[in-house]
């Protein structure tokens, strides 16, 4: 009995160390209306963040996740951010509805050929897909509110 108890004081502990992680949230407006459904990233400019993204509701409104983190959010630092909204589109331009079945005879989508893969047209300006190009920064600190607001324009 004594084995079990001492193994579990000596290993139950161990493992890796949670990520410092604080909660980070927001809101993403385009031309101002919300914007639903749009990737936001923020990647480090140094060496003491890691990377962090969320995905926007339909209030435009986000949380961001750490790969690897215990809890939402992200590691105190300075941010460059991204954010970027796409759908796919057939060969004219015209968007894709995909339909999800179990038929594998199913045809393809109107608009495309059969394992033909669609292109990607985005719905807001591409500078602000780019970490170069955005110009969109946040610091996320230990204390404070941590809650950012990107208003994008065309």
């Amino acid at each position: 009995m004594v084995l079990p108890i001492l193994c579990v004081a000596m290993f139950g502990g161990c493992g890796e160390t949670a990520l410092p992680v604080v909660k980070v949230t927001g809101k993403v407006t385009f031309n101002g209306a919300p914007l639903e459904e749009a990737s936001i990233a923020f990647s480090p400019t140094t060496s003491e963040g890691r990377e962090a993204s969320g995905v926007t509701d339909a209030n435009g409104k986000f949380v961001l996740i750490t790969q690897g983190a215990k809890t939402n959010g992200c590691l105190p630092c300075s941010y460059r951010v991204t954010v970027s909204k796409s759908v796919p589109v057939d060969r004219r331009g015209n968007p894709i509805v995909f339909v999800v079945t179990d038929d594998p005879d199913a045809p393809p989508p109107a608009g495309l050929e059969s394992g033909e893969i669609p292109q990607m047209k985005s719905l807001i300006p591409e500078k602000y897909s780019s970490a170069d190009t955005s110009e969109l920064t946040a610091e996320v600190t230990k204390r404070g509110s941590n809650s950012f607001v990107f208003e994008l324009t065309e």
